[in-house]
């Protein structure tokens, strides 16, 4: 009687370590994944966005007190590029090159150079584009006229 209990026993965690070994892989099988070449924008973010300049809790609508600067992004199916423009604070490392994100998964992370970190992501909330970036923060887009 003991044999057989512990003959069940060591079948069924076999079963069970079998059973776990083929979830595990079949979550982490290349042929279950989406291809990075077939991820695209969803058609209602693609276009032209820009955002407005961010002040602090000085003085609004001066120089001085700019925290963000303006953003342009052209949103295309496979990438979004976008710059600072206008006029940059002195001194915090801002510039006007281009630079560009892309789609990494179908869960809207992207990868490439952001505004603040590598970890981005896009939300589309009625009119507004907004990104999110490394340590909680967002902006908010627009369409372009």
């Amino acid at each position: 009687m003991k044999r057989t209990k512990k003959l069940i026993l060591a079948l069924s965690l076999v079963a069970a370590m079998f059973l776990t070994f083929v979830v595990v892989d079949s979550t982490t099988n290349s042929a279950n994944t989406v291809q990075a070449s077939s991820i695209s924008f969803p058609k209602n973010m693609r276009g032209h966005w820009k955002s407005k300049p961010t002040y602090t809790d000085g003085k609004k609508h001066i120089n001085k007190w700019m925290a963000i600067p303006a953003m342009d992004m052209k949103v295309t199916a496979k990438k979004a590029a976008w710059h600072f423009v206008g006029y940059l604070p002195k001194g915090m490392g801002y510039n006007h090159k281009k630079y560009v994100l892309r789609m990494s998964n179908s869960n809207g992370i992207l990868k490439g150079h952001g505004p603040y970190g590598q970890d981005n992501s896009f939300v589309k909330r009625g009119k507004k584009l907004i990104l999110f970036y490394q340590g909680g923060g967002m902006i908010t887009f627009n369409r372009a006229k």
